[in-house]
Parts: C-alpha cells; sequence; structure tokens
C-alpha cells in the first residue's frame, strides 16, 4: 500500500488546493486497495517537515512530485504507477 499525501493551504478560497484533492481523489480510483489518502494542512509540522514552499503539493510515499501547481489526474495515476512498480 502506498500513501499519496495532499497538502493544501489553510486557506478556505485556495481552489487549486481543493481541486489537488479532488484530482487525487479521482485518480485512485483506478488502484483499489492499494492506494490511500492522506490529506495535510500547510501550518502543520507533519506538513512542514516536507519543506513546503507552496501548495498546493502532493507527495507518494514522502517523495515529493508536485508543489504550487494544478495537478492532471493522467500525471497523479503516472506517479503512482511508477511506485508500484507498475
Amino acid at each position: 500500500m502506498i500513501t499519496v499525501t495532499v497538502i493544501k493551504s489553510p486557506k478556505v478560497e485556495c481552489k487549486n488546493c481543493h481541486e489537488a484533492h479532488r484530482v487525487v481523489e479521482d485518480a485512485i480510483k483506478e488502484f483499489p486497495n492499494e492506494v490511500s489518502v492522506e490529506v495535510l494542512i500547510s501550518n502543520t509540522p507533519e506538513a512542514q517537515a516536507y519543506g513546503i514552499i507552496s501548495t498546493p503539493l502532493v507527495a507518494i510515499n514522502k517523495k515529493i512530485y508536485s508543489m504550487g501547481k494544478p495537478v492532471i489526474k493522467d500525471h497523479v495515476q503516472s506517479w503512482i504507477k511508477k511506485e508500484l512498480g507498475k
């Protein structure tokens, strides 16, 4: 099982953060029982451990794949396949 972490801004109006979370949730549907999602808020110690500079951040098994830009479903699925060795 791998974990996809989405780090969001604490600001409610961060549309890219909400969209990144939605895209990740949609992307993992292709990998039932292989992937879990963890959502962190950027001002928490757990999120700060990633060295976050901007949100949204998407990491898989603590490896950062995207930071500060919109997330694309096909890319997320590709990253997951890479981490799963598929």
